[in-house]
């Protein structure tokens, strides 16, 4: 037990943990509000852990810059949508609250004082589209995109992008942009060609890197995040990770770190604040607490979320809930990717359908990833197997629309992908045959099943009615399909070849954790505050448990990150 300053190797006012956009957002939060000696660690020798690799989107409701769109909106309406959406034993009425209240002071704030800037996505719907108080655009909000330049000497310290997000592995693009790209919008192609231009025009950087000096998404929060730390000199440990807590009276008063392979001890005046992600690279946590099969190759996260925080938490008596819960989604693994990347658009495309080994469909493809997953589990704990799923599409599909790593194949042919990548037409990855019985057989699929589904889809093509699964029926099915069609969601699947790509049950972060209240504070066994331990994002229990909109994960873990520094800080300000 530590008892005074002589027995830390350093003393700090505020210790976050994690260099996401929650963790960034406290501890700026904390400095700005009560000037002091704030330092960050991060266990990765990368900076900006899930948060980098993400789509950057936040969900904040009734947003200043919704308002000054004009969109109608309110935190009355926005918590209807939420009653109505999450299920009643998830829904925690007081931190559901602090959320609307301080997420859009939140924004505000961030933008008042630091580089952080968004746009509002005025066209991106609510998920939930039947239920009261859903918004058809405006409560997400997009970091604007910035220069890799911003970062300096750091530049080479960011977390690479996830895959998905950049094309052709050069060409950054926003969420706008690649919306167009996708769904090939009137416009699409003359905006490829500028950023294309602007890529290859840009020849002191390119000669350098490969990848574009533009950085968007979870690449430009966190660095303007980043940028926003080096100005107010708040120092970034990498390579250090939490080992546990030191308490003193009940308090923490500091934390055991190992700091580039050696043990010291961190001291705390006003405490620490967690927001290290979750723990799906774990597979020994994933065992014990998530769904059965399981996989850490499977998941999207860094591999550095071990929940190594989550796991001292409950060393000194913290309370944690929904630990069997993970943001879940579809993922596909290119033999030559590091990770894997989300399967989540192209299943809203037409001509696209996921069928197991049975050869049947089992959900709407286009309905919002998290809740497409939720069928898929309850469905496997019934005894049915999704390990592996399989995307099916044919040789019109193939040409005119991305498929996981797959480029458009009239850019991208099959030709140029084998020889590019010589081991992606394979039975375990991506499988081509000459008919849907080949192709069946080729994969392992039951052949009458996947022959009946492709029936079944051809005719709902035709009538534009999905009988079976309703997909494209609501503006959240139909926001990323392809809005040429009646509905742009259906599409035959009758040109051979025919295609199958293999994508796995994973998810982009586990979200169950260390229980906190209203202001961020981590709560014991008893329900009662643990003094001087905060936490915010994916290593606490899920807020908005059903993924109600676009950025329900990063929203909430800024939000909450916000409000733990306001604490800390011991401001009222606001």
């Amino acid at each position: 037990m530590a008892k005074n300053i002589n027995q830390f190797d350093e003393v700090v006012d505020v210790l976050v943990v994690g260099t996401g956009c929650g963790g960034l957002t406290a501890a700026l939060t904390a400095s700005i509000l009560n000037p002091s000696k704030v330092l960050v660690i991060e266990k990765s020798h990368l900076i900006g852990g899930t948060s980098a690799i993400s789509g950057g989107v936040i969900w904040i409701p009734d947003n200043h810059l919704a308002v000054e769109s004009g969109a109608d909106d309110s935190i009355a309406e926005a918590k209807e949508y939420l009653k109505a959406t999450i299920p009643l034993d998830e829904f925690n009425e007081p931190l559901i609250d602090a959320y609307l209240k301080n997420g859009p002071k939140m924004v505000r704030f961030m933008e008042d004082n630091t580089d952080v800037r968004y746009t509002s996505l005025e066209h991106y719907p609510d998920y939930f589209q039947d239920a009261p108080g859903v918004k058809l655009g405006n409560r997400a909000l997009e970091p604007l995109p910035v220069s890799a330049k911003t970062l300096e000497d750091d530049v080479d310290n960011l977390h690479p992008s996830g895959p998905q997000i950049i094309l052709f592995g050069r060409y950054v693009v926003n969420f706008k942009e690649s919306h167009a790209f996708t769904t090939q919008s009137p416009g699409w192609f003359r905006l490829f060609i500028k950023i294309f231009l602007a890529y290859w025009l840009d020849i002191p950087w390119r000669i350098k890197r490969k990848r574009s000096r533009r950085l968007a998404f979870g690449a430009a929060s966190v660095t303007r995040l980043i940028s926003s730390t080096k100005k107010r000199n708040i120092p970034i440990w990498r390579s250090t990770e939490l080992k546990e807590y030191i308490i003193d009276n009940k308090r923490v008063v500091g934390a055991v770190i190992k700091k580039d392979d050696k043990l010291m001890r961190i001291g705390v005046r006003r405490g620490i604040i967690v927001a290290s992600g979750g723990f799906g690279q774990n597979q020994a946590m994933r065992e014990e607490y998530l769904p059965q099969p399981t996989n850490a190759d499977w998941g999207c996260e860094p591999k550095t979320n071990t929940g190594d925080p989550i796991k001292a938490a409950e060393a000194i008596g913290a309370q944690l809930k929904f630990m069997h819960k993970a943001w879940w989604v579809t993922t596909v693994k290119a033999p030559d990717e590091d990770f894997p990347r989300l399967s989540e658009v192209e299943k809203s495309m037409p001509g696209n359908y996921t069928v197991n080994k049975s050869g049947k469909r089992f959900a709407n493809e286009s309905q919002n990833y998290l809740t497409f997953m939720l069928e898929v589990l309850k469905k496997q704990e019934q005894g049915e197997s999704f390990t592996p799923m399989y995307m099916i599409f044919d040789s019109n599909h193939r040409k005119n629309y991305p498929v996981g790593p797959l480029m458009p194949g009239k850019f991208f042919p099959d030709p140029l992908v084998k020889f590019v990548h010589k081991n992606w037409f394979n039975n375990d990855f991506i499988t081509r045959a000459s008919s849907i019985e080949e192709l069946a057989k080729k994969t392992g699929i039951n052949p009458d099943g996947l022959v009946e589904t492709i029936q079944k889809v051809n005719e709902f093509s035709k009538t534009g009615k999905d009988l079976d699964f309703q997909r494209g029926d609501n503006e959240r099915d139909r926001f990323s399909g392809d809005q040429r069609l009646v509905n742009p969601c259906l599409g035959p699947v009758n040109q051979a070849p025919y295609y199958a790509m293999r994508i796995d049950p994973g998810e982009f972060a586990t979200c169950g954790g260390m229980v906190i209240n209203e202001n961020g504070q981590v709560m014991d066994q008893n329900n009662d505050p643990i003094p001087g331990l905060y936490a915010s994002g994916n290593c606490t229990p899920a807020l908005l448990t059903t993924y109600p909109g676009p950025g329900a994960t990063i929203g909430p873990a800024m939000t909450f990150g916000f409000i733990a520094g306001k604490h800390i800080s011991g401001s009222n300000i606001l």
